[in-house]
């Protein structure tokens, strides 16, 4: 095994998406997974302050979910991520959590604009 594979699986590892390298401590890998979400979700919560509101006691399992299936990219990848989980859930049918993602879309459009592909600038600050 060389490090790329050795990177990957530990890349799988900590987000939950593979049981990481062979031989590897399972209940640290687990503790740094689900540390690594809590600061995604730490992150993401500050940037959508009415769409946690409005989820409430949900927002932890609906975090998780989105980080489950979810690789934010770029050098903003926590604003990448944060738009992410609200575009979806502005998408969504209960009208509480519609208004609220399309009320924190709106405030993050005001400061950065994104870009649907992916890349080291798919999100950037707005200028001027």
């Amino acid at each position: 095994m060389d490090l790329a594979d050795l990177q990957r699986q530990l890349a799988a590892g900590l987000t939950g998406r593979g049981s990481g390298p062979e031989g590897m401590d399972r209940e640290a890998l687990e503790r740094a997974r689900r540390g690594l979400e809590s600061k995604r979700r730490r992150a993401a919560s500050h940037l959508l302050p009415r769409l946690r509101g409005a989820l409430g006691p949900r927002w932890k399992d609906r975090f998780a979910e989105h980080a489950g299936r979810y690789t934010p990219s770029g050098l903003l990848y926590h604003v990448d991520d944060a738009w992410e989980l609200a575009w979806t859930a502005a998408r969504g049918q209960e009208r509480s959590i519609l208004a609220a993602a399309r009320d924190d879309l709106a405030m993050l459009r005001l400061r950065w604009s994104r870009r649907r592909n992916g890349g080291i600038e798919r999100i950037q600050e707005q200028r001027g």
